[in-house]
């Protein structure tokens, strides 16, 4: 079933619970899954995607880099290079380069 709000929105409903809202500017967009999770578009090709039972949020933007983040609070950064960078809870930092170093703050 699709409706069109007055606003322009484009709601789409699937028979398995799955919907997607298309805004009125139509680049931007999310999709909420009979699961729980959620992928949102945004006008700058952003991409969120956050998947409801581990409770964990994976971003990728247009450059490439994708952020990870926990539900411990553990943030993870995978940069186009190669490069990862890991925020762990108490705040320590461990960087893995793609030569195969580890460097880790304290």
């Amino acid at each position: 079933v699709e409706k069109v709000l007055k606003n322009g929105c484009h709601l789409t409903f699937f028979p398995n619970g799955t919907w997607k809202k298309v805004g009125s500017d139509g680049k931007t967009s999310t999709i909420t899954f009979f699961n729980g999770d959620v992928k949102q578009v945004m006008p700058d090709q952003t991409v969120i995607y956050y998947y409801a039972d581990a409770k964990t949020t994976h971003t990728t933007y247009a450059d490439g880099l994708e952020v990870l983040q926990f539900s411990n609070g553990q943030i993870e950064k995978h940069y186009p290079d190669g490069k990862k960078e890991i925020t762990f809870p108490d705040q320590t930092i461990k960087n893995l380069f793609t030569d195969g170093q580890e460097e880790s703050i304290f």
